[in-house]
């Protein structure tokens, strides 16, 4: 009877490895070809001692503001860009719409077709500039809701169009920086940008008066969060797949010159924004804890079962689509892009929440857990008025902690 039993169970567990193996030998039309990551990562000790102090968050608009990314602040009010495409405005309890972005859309399984806005910062004039993933570069007039597209993504940039745009901040004479996460996936693929390891990200610098766009930085891992240096002489790249911050020299004797601010960060960097005491926030959309590691984790050291795993998410996700085609339910389109996009994967990692704090001189002066999984995937923080009002690529609400 064991016999039985086990033979049947013996080849179908051949026939999967077999197929698992195979997998990323098969031609198919999809231009995944992982390479090592060696990007590194640091224990969590003094500055970054483990604690609970994420747990303690304050889930504030909660399922009426999904995936509040960025927060800048005007006047009093916070605004942010969400999924769907829409710009709001926090004024204490209550939000308003300020604008959308993009065009009409199905659902957030074709979020290309949505928007989603990014990256924003206020222009000394009172304008909100708007960085969307798919769309490019607006800046919006909040008091009436106009909106004005000044770089378009399809604009060609020494030859190449801007595929996902990420991040941006604006210097005192009107010139917008740019990140550019990658030139080959789009948002929706973000997850094949971090496990291809692809190094087609770019730094855009965009002049609003001749309205001129030039190339600071290429060749880089996934890089997103950009900010202006206190003292305006260089500009601070979040570096997502390498775990660091990069410095890029605006001004002085090493003008045009980078160099890295720190290095070994544990996790991935998302935005990067001032701090109170002349230092930097860094929110991480994924932490790592000294004992949590994850599928993720785990692929990133084999390029070659990385390439098998996208393949079979994407066959799925394709075969999904299929189905969809027959049965257009919202339910199986959503599996579909869950799956083909990879997003699947990302729901098997563990959900540690990170913010750490970073001097003037890039040293980490202390940070801000959630062991307990209370919030996690942060993208942006916002130091106003003692408390850290905390921004998600994904979550359904606004985070809130008291300092």
């Amino acid at each position: 009877m064991v016999t039985r039993t086990f033979k049947p169970l013996f080849k179908i567990t051949m026939y999967l490895l077999a197929f698992v193996l195979i997998l990323p030998l098969i031609p198919m039309a999809l231009d995944f070809e992982p390479i090592e990551n060696t990007a590194g990562t640091q224990e969590l000790k003094g500055p970054l001692e483990p604690n609970d102090k994420l747990d303690n968050v304050e889930y504030l608009f909660k399922d009426k503001l999904h995936g509040p990314e960025s927060l800048p602040m005007y006047k009093g009010s916070i605004y942010t860009g969400t999924e769907g495409g829409e710009i709001y405005k926090i004024t204490g309890d209550k939000v308003t719409l300020v604008a959308k972005l993009g065009k009409k859309c199905e659902g957030l399984w074709e979020e290309e077709v949505c928007g989603r806005p990014l990256g924003m910062r206020f222009h000394k004039d009172g304008r909100l500039f708007v960085i969307d993933a798919y769309y490019g570069l607006y800046a919006i007039n909040v008091e009436t809701g106009s909106v004005q597209h000044l770089l378009p993504s399809s604009t060609k940039i020494e030859g190449k169009k801007i595929v996902f745009g990420d991040d941006i901040d604006i210097d005192d004479d009107g010139f917008v920086y740019i990140s550019e996460a990658s030139n080959k996936w789009p948002l929706k693929k973000l997850v094949y940008t971090v496990l291809e390891h692809e190094n087609t990200g770019r730094i855009l610098k965009f002049d609003t008066k001749t309205h001129k766009t030039t190339v600071l930085m290429k060749g880089l891992h996934l890089p997103n969060g950009v900010q202006i240096s206190h003292d305006k002489k260089s500009l601070l790249v979040c570096e997502l797949c390498m775990h660091r911050v990069l410095k890029y020299h605006l001004k002085g004797p090493k003008q045009g010159q980078t160099e890295v601010f720190v290095d070994n960060l544990p996790g991935e960097p998302d935005n990067i924004r001032p701090s109170k005491r002349g230092g930097y926030w860094v929110a991480f959309g994924r932490g790592r804890s000294s004992n949590d590691t994850s599928v993720i984790d785990y692929l990133i050291q084999y390029p070659f079962v990385r390439k098998a795993t996208i393949r079979l998410v994407y066959l799925v996700g394709t075969a999904l689509k299929t189905v969809s085609g027959f049965y257009p339910s919202p339910a199986i389109k959503d599996w579909a892009a869950q799956f083909e996009n990879g997003w699947i994967l990302y729901e098997t990692v563990p959900q540690y929440g990170l913010v750490v704090e970073l001097g003037a001189d890039g040293k980490i002066l202390r940070s801000f857990h959630s062991p307990k999984h209370k919030i996690h995937m942060l993208s942006e923080v916002l130091e106003h008025d003692g408390y850290l009002y905390l921004g998600s690529y994904r979550n359904p609400f606004l985070g809130r902690i008291k300092l």
